[in-house]
């Protein structure tokens, strides 16, 4: 079964080209913005950015009102500078506030900066995944990212690829084109929470039957779990801050991961199985 009827559009390569040069426009427009703070340039972020754009139809007042009325441009540059820094920490990128850019907005731009790393976070999200049928948990309500709500988001997104990964590579295959990660759920869940794909075609496509995984690989993803977790004591041990000894112990794993030639999606699978043990046992209340 390929792109028929309702699914079609996710089968079309121009959707998918618009959406990428979508994320380039909010990155350049930003970049740009940092170069000369100018209020011009302000009001073209704000256009460009799907969370506002559709929300605020006079885009000049929004930049008046909601934005400039409590930080100047000179601010935002620097603010904006921060966020895109890949080398900072997310506790000290998202630490920052940005007038009138909430948790939609942010999210948007991170992931317009890389969306194989950045899922985004809209209502749209909230509705497409409850009706698929995945729980959100905390996510219902976010006002601003923050580097915890950001992971359980993450993880929502990261579930949802696996359970799609056919639909996914098949949409790969027709268009030609490799899909970030979080491009494809963001698209998926849009055009679920809009009623312009049914739930019923689309879980269709669910992965039903798990892969098989090698038990050498298992034994290998447990091992680095478990010195990243010694890891992250040692450095809360020692004075690190919560939220960067997570960031820290993270890059660490991911690090040993590479090293060990671990198959990044295979670990990506054996990590999501393990949430959803980890998620039953404590549902059972085993531990």
């Amino acid at each position: 079964m390929l792109g028929g009827g309702v699914m079609e559009v996710l089968f079309n390569r121009e959707f998918w080209e618009e959406r990428r040069l979508h994320r380039e426009k909010i990155i350049n427009s930003i970049q740009s913005f940092i170069k000369q703070p100018r209020r011009e340039a302000l009001i073209e972020i704000i256009g460009e950015i799907w969370a506002l754009r559709f929300t605020y139809k006079d885009l000049e007042w929004y930049a008046n009102e909601r934005v400039l009325k409590y930080m100047s441009l000179e601010e935002l540059a620097e603010s904006f500078k921060l966020l895109l820094d890949e080398e900072k920490p997310l506790s000290e990128r998202l630490g920052i506030k940005i007038p009138g850019f909430g948790s939609g907005a942010v999210s948007e731009i991170l992931f317009s900066l890389n969306p194989d790393k950045y899922p985004v976070y809209n209502r749209k999200f909230v509705i497409g995944a409850k009706k698929l049928g995945y729980k959100i948990n905390n996510l219902d309500h976010v006002v601003r990212l923050t580097p915890e709500t950001l992971d359980a988001l993450i993880k929502v997104h990261e579930r949802i690829v696996l359970d799609f990964l056919r639909l996914k590579e098949e949409i790969e295959k027709k268009i030609g084109n490799y899909i970030p990660r979080f491009d494809f759920t963001d698209a998926l869940l849009w055009k679920v929470a809009q009623d312009e794909i049914s739930v019923r075609d689309v879980l269709s496509w669910k992965v039903t039957k798990r892969s098989t995984i090698d038990a050498e690989i298992i034994e290998q993803v447990l091992s680095v779990l478990g010195k990243g977790f010694l890891k992250y004591l040692e450095l809360v041990n020692s004075g690190e801050p919560e939220d960067s000894a997570r960031e820290k112990a993270s890059f660490y794993i991911e690090g040993l991961l590479d090293a060990y030639g671990v198959d990044p999606e295979k670990a990506e699978e054996i990590f999501g199985y393990l949430a959803e043990l980890l998620e039953e046992i404590v549902n059972r209340g085993g531990v």
